[in-house]
């Protein structure tokens, strides 16, 4: 798979992949990965030994300490910021942030919240993310929609804390995180889909559906296809319109004689690389 490299603190070429879904391209944000420009407070930053994505990581040392830190709060919020150059903003072209996540520790388990994940725009609005997949051992790559973030305008600043009431005095954890970059899909896809219930009366007049939907706004403009079916009965086929983003559709269901069953929904049901699948049950109605 081939790539652009460049000298500097972002990547402004595009580079191409493919994945299992669709053709996605991926633009780094190269200084993000770079350890002098974060800020860390009760915590060390160094270049870590590890990779992301061929990219650099940033190594989050911290020294879990219930009596040193702050002294009006000695068991406190280690923690690191770092600023968004204006090249590294204008995310709203894209579908999603990513970055992986090594982490170590002292101990084998790490408690339910152990990396708090912070977005800031220019007014100071945030998006707080607890970061619960994180691992002893194991690298994670995180993933956030962009649709997701639900803060206005662009993102300025990112950071990253533990709470150390979370963890136990004299524990030490090391983040080792990087790779950071942003991704879009070159053609229509559905990332996410599910019913918006497990179960809906046949005589429901629409089918309500969560879906993620990536790809450029153009190419969205057709709508998806949709397929509802039971075995090998195609009850209904629709394409309803989309946008970028997390959103829920309303599948007519008049169109068609819906009978009590088990069904497949299904995104895309003659395209293998994008189709996507979820199940429903359809249950009789008391009004019927």
């Amino acid at each position: 798979m081939g790539y652009i490299k460049t000298i500097g603190l972002l990547l402004v070429w595009p580079i191409f992949y493919l994945c299992a879904q669709a053709p996605i391209e991926y633009r780094n944000l190269d200084g993000v990965n770079d350890p002098k420009r974060w800020g860390p407070s009760e915590c060390e930053t160094s270049v870590s030994t590890r990779k992301a994505w061929d990219q650099p990581v940033v190594r989050m040392h911290i020294p879990v300490d219930y009596h040193g830190g702050e002294k009006a709060y000695p068991i406190g919020w280690p923690r690191m910021y770092l600023n968004l150059k204006p090249e590294e903003q204008g995310w709203q072209d894209y579908d999603r942030l990513e970055f992986q996540l090594y982490t170590e520790s002292s101990r084998s388990e790490l408690p339910k919240r152990p990396l708090n994940f912070h977005l800031y725009n220019k007014q100071g609005q945030k998006k707080l993310i607890s970061i619960t997949s994180a691992t002893v051992g194991k690298c994670i790559t995180f993933t956030l929609n962009i649709s997701d973030i639900g803060v206005a305008g662009e993102i300025t600043k990112l950071g990253f804390n533990i709470n150390e009431s979370d963890y136990a005095d004299k524990d030490m954890v090391d983040f080792h995180i990087g790779g950071f970059r942003l991704a879009r899909a070159t053609v229509a896809q559905v990332t996410e889909l599910k019913p918006a219930a497990p179960a809906i009366f046949c005589d429901n007049r629409v089918l309500p559906i969560e879906v993620v939907v990536e790809g450029p706004p153009e190419k969205l403009t057709h709508g998806i296809p949709l397929q509802l079916k039971c075995d090998k009965h195609i009850a209904l086929t629709k394409t309803l319109p989309v946008i970028r983003g997390r959103q829920t559709l309303y599948m007519p269901l008049s169109d068609a004689k819906i009978e009590p069953g088990k069904y497949t929904l299904i995104a895309f049901p003659e395209e293998p690389t994008l189709r996507k699948e979820a199940t429903i049950t359809i249950t009789s109605s008391p009004w019927e």
